[in-house]
């Protein structure tokens, strides 16, 4: 047997990168051959783009479904000029006229019934009459439309101002109608004094009733110490509160005449509370 002793040194040509290469696998150059430099800008790209997808997909995974911001209600800027608006208004009123406190004065005490005063339809078309009119159909619209705000019972097409224009329109037909109503009764049944005194009262419960709908909405708009909720409740009863008063009015309107008590209830049950069960029973189904 013959044994012979051999060199196993293995020898190779110098490298044309550096003498010593180390190889590292994270490293954008993965190959040592001469076509590394040439696509090293289209190499680097790539590996930025593999290294942006992990990590947008491991952001992905930790995410968590995200919650509704809630809305802001009663916080479009359009409102401050309504307010102020009525305040120029109310304090026109007050400074030309005494007249609309005495009224206030009159509803709330049950003074006047019989009064020829009270049935003088031709206060109605004084020009401060007009006034009073015109912020009280402001407000009540304003009050429902805060209401509407609150409640997020205002479609997102419709802007908020649109919509309290169509508010104030909806009152003015109201009332227009209410007046016309009475107005063609009191010819029919040929109580023409009774129901002209029951058209004032009507004026003037919404008269009283829109100053106080005015001060809880400005309440709501810019105090916090009483919650929302509570304001609007306590505007619907103030509502209601008006409404009974004005059915008591009418009803002593009638004795003071001697109008029958069963044309009172006809009357209640056929024109004052007929529409309102419409009316819920249309805002109930929206519901």
């Amino acid at each position: 047997m013959i044994i012979f002793e051999a060199d196993t040194a293995s020898v190779c040509t110098r490298n044309h990168v550096s003498d010593v290469t180390f190889y590292d696998s994270t490293s954008f150059i993965f190959t040592l051959g001469p076509s590394s430099s040439d696509r090293f800008p289209l190499t680097f790209i790539e590996t930025g783009l593999k290294r942006e997808a992990r990590e947008n997909d491991l952001l992905v995974r930790t995410l968590k479904e995200g919650e509704k911001i809630p809305a802001k209600p009663l916080n479009d800027d359009w409102t401050v000029f309504a307010v102020m608006a009525s305040v120029f208004l109310y304090s026109l009123i007050s400074a030309v006229s005494r007249r609309f406190f005495q009224d206030m004065k009159r509803f709330f005490l049950f003074r006047g019934i019989g009064d020829p005063a009270s049935r003088d339809m031709q206060t109605l078309f004084y020009w401060q009459s007009t006034i009073i009119n015109l912020v009280t159909f402001f407000n009540v619209a304003f009050f429902f439309y805060c209401a509407a705000d609150y409640f997020e019972f205002i479609p997102e097409t419709i802007p908020g101002f649109l919509f309290w224009l169509l508010c104030l329109l909806l009152v003015i037909i109201m009332v227009s109608l209410r007046h016309m109503v009475c107005y063609i009764t009191g010819n029919i049944s040929n109580n023409i004094e009774v129901f002209n005194e029951y058209i004032l009262t009507v004026y003037s419960s919404y008269r009283c009733g829109a100053l106080i709908l005015f001060l809880i909405s400005v309440m709501m708009l810019y105090t916090g110490f009483v919650k929302t909720q509570i304001l609007f409740i306590s505007g619907t009863l103030v509502a209601a509160a008006f409404y009974i008063i004005r059915i008591i009015r009418l009803f002593l309107i009638f004795i003071n005449k001697n109008v029958s008590v069963f044309y009172f209830i006809l009357y209640l049950c056929a024109l004052e509370f007929l529409p309102v069960v419409v009316l819920l029973k249309y805002f109930t189904g929206l519901f």
